[in-house]
């Protein structure tokens, strides 16, 4: 699957997920107990010393950790571009999805 090819596949599938919240409906996958969820992050590009230490920190600056995005105190969407910003810098690529989404995708 090209890179654009799956770009518009979480696009579609992130519209999906943000409809059904709106009319207060939650996936099955996401119907824990846990505020706020997870994040999937998947890095690509070039080895680096640092570069994992760099995601971390950034993660941390959005006052997030390493597994629970539950404590951010910035939007989801503000925390996805601090870290696409950040491995940007670095010279890789990022996609940033949360858990829902991730969790949608698997069931398409």
């Amino acid at each position: 699957m090209r890179d654009a090819d799956l770009r518009r596949l979480v696009a579609e599938v992130t519209r999906e997920v943000a409809t059904q919240a709106e009319r207060g409906a939650r996936p099955a996958a996401a119907a824990d107990s846990r505020r706020g969820g997870r994040a999937v992050v998947t890095t690509t590009g070039k080895n680096q010393r640092g570069i994992v230490a760099k995601i971390a920190q950034a993660i941390a600056d959005a006052g997030g950790d390493i597994v629970d995005t539950a404590a951010l105190t910035v939007s989801f969407a503000e925390f996805k571009t601090r870290l696409e910003r950040t491995v940007a810098a670095a010279g890789a690529e990022c996609l940033v999805m949360h858990e829902d989404i991730v969790n949608a995708l698997q069931r398409v």
